[in-house]
């Protein structure tokens, strides 16, 4: 395994567990030093030319496919610079934050993460098996916080083998499903489930995800544990909880907490990106849809402001198929009372058009709708 140069000493918050087979090994040091070493394996980005003649609706109004795709080449040019000046045979497995970024996932880990400084962006996250886990990689003779050379990074060790994939020649991190797991240890219910969702967007830069590839990762991560004597890893049931609300083929982080917001206050469960070919044939699909009912929820991010009058013909040609149409904007997610006045206005046409009135006082804990504990709701 590719080791830090200077390691810092016992102490701090060296070993504590974050999974009983998951857990920092030692605080902070750095890869290698001196000088990047640029490489012309730039050009094999992973799969960044899936975005490339791709249409449709906006992929997030906070963090745009280019500027994500940016994101990605820069991640690589680090780990490519990082892998370079390491004097380790074994190639480092990125993980965490830098997956995040390695991936090109639609999601940022600095708005959602609790305040670990050992996951910041400026940091390369690396993760290791337990049998590379050796007495002497814990011991440094800087402080902790110290760093020397060019690559600040933080080290992590899986007691439960570590699933991973090449995102370009010479720099290999932990798959999709993998990293998602890691990170469940720093995540509340609501962004595990946002993480996933943008795990599985339509037009993601990874290879495609899906929602039984997440539970084939528990089973696996649940039956080694079985084999080998091994209580299941803490996290692992809030990934179950986060797995029952998790949709595929989503657009935006904003979509995902509009969905979350709906059902936390008692609305069925919608249909994502539902296909709807109006009476002139032509195909749209809608944001977040209750097909019974005909009512579409759609959220318009910052890329809409440019394309108001396309936006009201699609608008218009919706209401004339006979669906409800209601409009969310970011001002309208900005506090609680605009959010409750969304879920609101959503069960009223509900009601109008079903009968039944769904609305609650206050919303659903997300753990209950996880779990199924709520009255007039069923998983589809």
């Amino acid at each position: 395994m590719c080791w830090l140069k200077d390691r810092p000493p016992n102490g701090g918050d060296g070993g504590r567990s974050l999974y009983p087979h998951f857990h920092i090994i030692f605080d902070a040091g750095c890869i290698g030093g001196g000088e990047p070493i640029h490489s012309l394996a730039m050009c094999n980005v992973y799969r960044t030319n899936r975005y490339e003649g791709r249409g449709g609706k906006d992929m997030d109004g906070s963090e745009g496919r280019e500027h994500i795709a940016h994101m990605q080449i820069d991640a690589v040019s680090r780990c490519l610079d990082a892998e370079a000046a390491c004097g380790r045979g074994e190639a480092c497995i990125f993980t965490l934050t830098t997956a995040i970024r390695l991936l090109g996932v639609d999601w940022d880990p600095l708005t959602a993460v609790k305040p670990w400084w050992r996951l910041g962006a400026e940091l390369l996250q690396v993760v290791v098996g337990d049998k590379n886990n050796k007495p002497r990689d814990r011991l440094a003779k800087q402080r902790p916080g110290t760093r020397q050379g060019r690559y600040p990074a933080t080290f992590f060790t899986s007691g439960i083998p570590i699933e991973t994939v090449e995102v370009a020649d010479g720099v290999t991190c932990t798959t999709p499903e993998f990293t998602w797991f890691m990170f469940a240890r720093f995540l509340d219910l609501e962004e595990l489930v946002i993480l996933g969702d943008a795990m599985m967007r339509r037009y993601a830069l990874h290879d495609q995800v899906t929602l039984e590839s997440f539970e084939d990762l528990l089973c696996r991560i649940e039956r080694y544990g079985s084999e080998h004597g091994m209580r299941a890893p803490k996290g692992i049931r809030n990934c179950r909880r986060a797995l029952a609300l998790m949709e595929e083929g989503t657009d935006s982080v904003r979509e995902s907490i509009l969905r979350l917001l709906l059902i936390r206050y008692g609305l069925p469960r919608p249909v994502v990106n539902y296909p709807l070919v109006l009476p002139d044939g032509t195909l749209v699909f809608l944001d977040i849809a209750f097909p019974d009912a005909r009512v579409d929820v759609e959220y318009d991010g910052r890329f809409h402001q440019n394309q108001w009058a396309q936006d009201a013909q699609r608008r218009l040609a919706i209401e004339l198929a006979g669906w409800a149409y209601v409009q969310v904007t970011d001002e309208a997610l900005a506090t609680k009372d605009a959010c409750r006045q969304i879920a609101e206005l959503v069960a009223r046409y509900l009601k109008e058009r079903t009968g039944n009135d769904y609305l609650r006082d206050e919303p659903f804990d997300l753990r209950a709708v996880a779990d199924g504990r709520r009255k007039g709701w069923k998983r589809r």
